[in-house]
C-alpha cells in the first residue's frame, strides 16, 4: 500500500503531465513545495514500485501501473472536492480536505460517494447553487 505522500506525488505527476506534456523533478518540487533531494528520494521509491520511470536529470514518466494508480487517486480527489464544494466548504479548505480524505477511504466507499455526488449534481438544488 502506498503512503499518502507517494499517492500525492503520483497525482501531481499525472496532473502536471496532463497540462504540460512532460514532468521534470523541478516541477514536482515546486508543486509540492519540497526540495529537489526530497523529490529524488520519492522518485527512487516510486521507481522500485514500478510506478514511475525517471532517469537522472531526465523527465519523469508514469508507467502504465503508475498511470492507472494516479487516475484512481485523482478520481477520488475530485469526488471529494466536488462534494465539499457542494456542501459550501470554502475552496481553500475544500482542496486541502479533499487531499486528506482521498487517502483514507476504500475504493468501495469512494465509488458510492461518487455515485451520490452524481445524483446531487442532477438535482435542481445543486444546479442553482453552482450558479
Amino acid at each position: 500500500m502506498l503512503s499518502r505522500t507517494a499517492e500525492n506525488y503520483l497525482r501531481i505527476i499525472y496532473e502536471i503531465f496532463e497540462k504540460k506534456g512532460f514532468v521534470r523533478p523541478s516541477d514536482l518540487a515546486k508543486a509540492l513545495n519540497v526540495s529537489a533531494p526530497t523529490v529524488t528520494e520519492m522518485l527512487v521509491k516510486l521507481g522500485k514500485e514500478e510506478l514511475v520511470i525517471h532517469e537522472k536529470r531526465g523527465s519523469i514518466r508514469l508507467t502504465k501501473k503508475g498511470e492507472n494508480t494516479a487516475e484512481t487517486i485523482k478520481k477520488r480527489y475530485e469526488i471529494f472536492l466536488k462534494l465539499f464544494k457542494m456542501a459550501g466548504v470554502p475552496n481553500s479548505i475544500a482542496y486541502e480536505d479533499a487531499c486528506l480524505v482521498e487517502h483514507y477511504v476504500s475504493e468501495k466507499t469512494a465509488k458510492h460517494i461518487g455515485e451520490f455526488v452524481k445524483r446531487l449534481e442532477t438535482t435542481q438544488i445543486c444546479k442553482k447553487r453552482r450558479n
